[in-house]
Formats: C-alpha cells, sequence, structure tokens
C-alpha cells in the first residue's frame, strides 16, 4: 500500500499539487508523471464512484467515455484527456516547454476538480 493508503482522491490531489512544486523546480519530466498521475487517480476515483473497471492504462480512456457521457461536456472532458495523456508521453519523450506543461497541468488541474465535484469531493488548489 502507498503512503497515501490506497485513497485515489488524496493521491491524486497531492499529485496534482507536487507538479506545480516540480514545474516550478524546474523539474519537467517529473511535473509530466505527477500531472498524468494526477489525472489517472482521479478516473480511479470516478470509476470507483460509478463501480466501472479501471484496473490498468488502458482503461483511462474508457473511464472518460463514461465521463463524457455522464456530463455530455464532451469537448472539455475530451482537451483535459488528452492533456494527461500528454503529459504522460512526455515523460518518455521530453519534448515539453514549461508554458506547454503548465497549460496541460492546468487542464489536469480541470479535470481532477470536475471529478471531485461530481463524487463529492472539495476542489484542489493548484
Amino acid at each position: 500500500m502507498s503512503e497515501f493508503g490506497g485513497d485515489h482522491a488524496q493521491i491524486s490531489a497531492v499529485f496534482l499539487r507536487r507538479s506545480r512544486v516540480y514545474l516550478s523546480g524546474g523539474e519537467l519530466l517529473q511535473a509530466s508523471e505527477k500531472g498524468w498521475g494526477a489525472a489517472a487517480h482521479a478516473a480511479k476515483t470516478y470509476a470507483a464512484a460509478r463501480r466501472i473497471s479501471y484496473v490498468d492504462h488502458s482503461e483511462f480512456s474508457e473511464v472518460m467515455t463514461e465521463l463524457r457521457l455522464a456530463t455530455n461536456r464532451h469537448a472539455e472532458i475530451q482537451k483535459w484527456a488528452s492533456s494527461a495523456n500528454a503529459l504522460h508521453r512526455n515523460f518518455y519523450n521530453d519534448n515539453f516547454t514549461a508554458p506547454q506543461i503548465a497549460s496541460h497541468l492546468d487542464n489536469v488541474a480541470n479535470l481532477v476538480n470536475l471529478i471531485r465535484q461530481l463524487t463529492d469531493l472539495p476542489p484542489v488548489d493548484h
């Protein structure tokens, strides 16, 4: 079990905050991966609340599809999920600048906070 006790909502919030710390410190790869982690754990929070399977990365897009259908916010959620995936890819490719990562983190924060709202949790300051 992780230092967070397996609480995906808590992990997501912590990762979102840490992504900004890493970004401000110039650790772009870590900022990217923590941003992805924030989105992935938020998706796990939503999946658990809706009783949707989310066991591995391949199910992220399925959970995002369910979220788009449930909220009718197709374009926004697609943009936010795409940013999360872009951050994950950047961890391996290292081709984004700090401003690009910051923009993607803003989108991830929107996704995380929408999911928190839908699962009756307060928003995360980022």
